[in-house]
């Protein structure tokens, strides 16, 4: 028996084995998870961790051709509680003598303190302070001042984020075309609506670590995506012309009893809109109003006899000194008849003393001579019956119907700027194209933008388009000056003191029902004619008194034209006018 060997122990072994096997599965895992896996475990960590808010960037401005502020946003901030955490709070004021001092603890302390720094109701207050949100707002935009007073109480609880409020520091100016922002912060008019993609910038984000206890981790880590900022628009405005014909034209609605006015200015050799002004206007809230230059049309009445003349100066048919028999009455071959605004005795005018004196029956006798279509075609030409493209919305492309769609009777009274209707916008266009030389510009109100990093950016630069002859576009100017400085002309009333100027007036009947309702009163104007520099185109929708163009519209031209040749600097006149005859 003491020969033999007892076997060999292999529990032992086994053990060392396993316990090598698990280190060797635990090391591996460790390497998987603190190594391979490692920043995805951590990022999810932080996500389970973290909470977001969305940092909104700063609207950008809307601002006149200075520079001016038409529209603005200021540093604001929205006010919130963590509901769960206020129950907690301790809420701390200062008394009379500087001690601080406990109010007590809860919704109900922090109501007290917080309610006469808001403006609110304390009960109310209290009321939003209550419940389980993590997040909930108490009021929105409120100023610096009183941010940093609720910031300085430290109530546990009460948190912030920055904002931005919109402000529009000119009152009524120019408040159709500037628009506004509806409640979630988008535009939903006028420049705040078209501009709205440029104007709005890019949201940033921030993140921000908080400990189990949901209290902010110190020195936690923050996930900044910075906001952009969003561009400045440039408009071609005026502020300081803008304010000025607002007054003119809101005056002049009130004076003559109209239903509405407009007034359009646009610089002749850029197209650029230097004052678009609506009667009526109402401080900028987030309720639309309308921009009636470019959304509404109406028949131009006698200021269409411009396009009639120089259709006929186009084609050869007359000169500016060709005589025309001017009678009260007259009846075309088929049967239509015409009559003056006035009864007077038949006498003969050349086609200068026609446009002059704004001769109906004149007018329809020249009109005869051009064909529908070449009268159609200069229509066109102008711009009438399609958008400017001015970038507001809602723009009308107004009223015009081909010359194989007019009835009898209309293709003569589009022959004097009736039949057909058009904005504003696209008459003081047409007066601007014959006073740059027959070449159309379509109306411009954006300059450019300047980007968040401070680089500019300009419009597009629009095509320019030779639409009239050159020389009939200054004989037609010359022409158009004998309506203000001939003792008959329709605008002797109105002449600019110092400014030579080629103007015609309009006066459109309004039919409601098919009966007669009045009329919409309207002059345009090139200032000066022997250097055209600026176009004028004024309207008084439904004066009921002064309810001719030369008795209304006329004072009101004067008025904005006087104020814009001082607000531009426009030299005065020192040429003297060498005039076509009126009569033969």
């Amino acid at each position: 028996m003491s020969g033999l060997r007892s076997a060999p122990r292999r529990g032992p072994l086994i053990i060392w084995v396993i316990m090598l096997v698990a280190l060797l599965v635990i090391g591996v895992q460790l390497i998987n998870v603190q190594i391979v896996k490692g920043p995805e475990l951590a990022a999810q960590g932080r996500q389970l961790r973290t909470a977001e808010s969305t940092l909104q960037p700063r609207r950008g401005d809307i601002v006149d051709a200075t520079g001016a502020q038409l529209a603005t946003s200021v540093q604001t901030y929205h006010i919130a509680v963590n509901q769960n955490k206020i129950l907690k709070a301790r809420v701390y004021d200062t008394d009379e003598e500087g001690r601080t001092v406990e109010l007590g603890r809860g919704p109900a302390a922090a109501a007290q303190v917080l309610a006469p720094l808001l403006e609110m109701d304390e009960a109310e207050l209290g009321g939003l302070l209550i419940g389980t949100s993590t997040y909930q707002y108490i009021k929105k935009n409120v100023s610096i001042d009183v941010w940093r007073q609720i910031r300085s109480h430290q109530i546990y609880g009460i948190e912030w984020e920055p904002s931005y409020e919109r402000i529009y520091p000119n009152g009524t100016v120019a408040a159709g075309i500037i628009g506004s922002i509806g409640a979630e912060g988008d535009g939903n008019s006028g420049l705040e609506l078209t501009q709205n993609d440029v104007l709005q910038g890019e949201t940033g984000v921030l993140a921000l670590e908080y400990a189990p206890g949901g209290q902010a981790i110190p020195g936690g880590k923050q996930v900044s995506k910075p906001a952009v900022n969003g561009k400045t628009v440039h408009t071609t405005l005026r502020l300081d012309l803008q304010h000025t014909v607002e007054e003119h034209l809101n005056a002049a609605v009130k004076k003559y009893n109209a239903d509405w006015g407009v007034v359009a200015i646009e610089e002749i050799s850029t197209g650029k809109i230097l004052a678009l002004a609506d009667s009526g206007m109402q401080e900028i809230s987030n309720k639309p109003q309308a921009v009636r230059a470019a959304q509404f049309a109406v028949e131009p009445g006698s200021v269409g006899k411009i396009v009639t003349v120089a259709s006929a100066l186009e084609h050869g048919k007359v000169t500016p000194e060709t005589p025309i028999p001017v009678p009260y009455e007259y009846t075309t071959s088929d049967g239509e008849s015409f009559i003056d605004s006035h009864r007077h005795p038949a006498y003969t005018r050349t086609v200068t003393g026609v446009l002059a004196e704004s001769s109906n029956t004149g007018t329809v006798q020249i009109g005869q001579m051009v064909t529908d279509d070449e009268r159609f075609n200069l229509f066109e030409r102008f711009g009438f019956g399609k958008e400017t493209g001015i970038g507001l919305p809602g723009e009308s492309p107004g009223l015009l119907q081909p010359p194989q769609e007019w009835d009898g009777r209309q293709r003569y009274t589009t022959m004097f700027g009736q039949g057909y209707a058009i904005t504003q916008l696209q008459q003081v266009a047409m007066v601007a194209t014959i006073g740059n030389g027959g070449v159309y510009l379509p109306p411009t109100l954006i300059d450019g933008w300047t980007n968040a990093d401070g680089t500019y950016e300009a419009a597009p630069i629009r095509e320019p388009k030779q639409v009239l002859d050159k020389d009939v576009a200054q004989t037609m100017v010359t022409m158009m000056e004998s309506t203000t400085a001939w003792e008959a002309g329709t605008g002797a009333s109105f002449a600019l003191e110092g400014h030579r100027t080629a103007a015609k007036t309009g006066t459109a009947e309004l039919i409601e029902n098919g009966a007669y309702s009045g009329t919409a009163a309207n002059v345009v104007a090139i200032v000066p004619a022997e250097n055209p520099t600026i176009a004028v185109s004024v309207l008084l929708y439904h004066p009921r008194s002064g309810s001719y163009a030369f008795q209304s519209a006329g004072p009101l031209f004067h008025d904005v034209a006087t104020e814009a040749v001082r607000s531009l600097g426009i030299p005065a006149s020192h040429e003297p006018a060498h005039l076509y005859p009126t009569e033969p």
